[in-house]
């Protein structure tokens, strides 16, 4: 019996997550949406459970006998992309409520849930993903289950990429407010193995902020991808004033752009821990300047 359920699976960080069990022969059983593509999953030999954090049958076929939760699931991602069935209202707000209740129902004993760091009070008044996780993780705290409440920094694989504004391929990135704040850039695979640790270890920690070895600001990441490839960048600066206009302004019609435009500001004014937390879990973290550099190495051979 799968004593481990893991939610979003069919996610990056969820298909990390799955992978490493799986190397590890641990049986988990994975939660996935009806219309989900479950190729990798499969490849993998994962047990499957069709259904929806919305469903509480569904809820209840996939946690049953389970001991430990895993959750990655989220909106915004898909929602940014297009997909008109989730949202943060549906998934992170509600879908997260009812996983929860159903886990709690289910004497599940604990609960290894994906926050995010950044979520100070104004953060999350500004920041719609920001409040749906808060309020999560205070369910959590009441509830009677252990909670591991797992908190990254800003991940390499998008706020170092094409999804953040930074196109190395184009001489184009845009830097959001003034650029000299400097952020622990983290690497999804430490996020991922760091997860792993945290759902099967003895003792685990009640919270923990998992942050990358190697802090830049937005105008040092540019100048990284600059040496890199030999070229001038132009850089496209958005203002603190227009990132906050744009987060309130939508925060209620487009609650998914809102919250990238007030995380976008959360980056450029905010303070994130480093590298300890990884490193008390026995992880040597991945600095951001090798992303860069291996991203500047396939632009490179294009």
């Amino acid at each position: 019996m799968s004593e481990i359920v893991l939610c979003g699976g069919t996610g990056d960080l969820g298909g990390r997550i799955a992978a490493r069990l799986t190397e590890r022969r641990i049986p988990f059983r994975a939660l996935v949406r009806p219309h989900s593509d479950t190729t990798a999953l499969r490849a993998l030999g994962v047990e499957l459970s069709v259904g929806d954090l919305t469903d509480p049958a569904g809820l209840d076929r996939a946690l049953a006998g389970a001991r430990t939760v895993v959750t990655t699931a989220n909106g915004l991602g898909r929602s940014t992309a297009g997909a008109r069935d989730v949202s943060i209202e549906r998934v992170d707000r509600d879908g997260n409520a009812a996983l929860v209740r159903a886990a709690e129902a289910a004497g599940v004993e604990r609960f290894v849930f994906v926050s995010s760091q950044g979520m100070t009070d104004a953060m999350v008044d500004l920041v719609p993903l920001f409040a749906a996780k808060r309020a999560t993780e205070r369910l959590l705290q009441a509830s009677t289950m252990r909670s591991v409440l797992v908190r990254p920094a800003a991940f390499q694989e998008t706020w170092l990429g094409p999804e953040s504004g930074i196109r190395p391929e184009k001489r184009l990135a845009v830097v959001h407010g003034r650029g000299r704040t400097p952020v622990p850039y983290v690497a999804a695979d430490d996020v991922a193995e760091a997860c792993v640790r945290l759902a099967t270890m003895e003792d685990p920690p009640e919270a923990l902020d998992l942050g990358g070895p190697e802090a830049l600001t937005r105008h040092e990441v540019v100048d990284a991808f600059e040496r890199a490839l030999g070229v001038r960048m132009r850089r496209i600066v958005v203002p603190r004033r227009a990132l906050a206009f744009g987060a309130r302004a939508l925060r209620r019609r487009r609650p998914e752009l809102a919250s990238v435009l007030g995380i976008a500001l959360y980056r450029d004014v905010g303070e994130e821990v480093g590298a300890d937390g990884l490193r008390a879990l026995g992880i040597e973290p991945r600095p951001a300047s090798a992303h860069i550099a291996a991203l500047a190495r396939a632009v490179a051979r294009t």
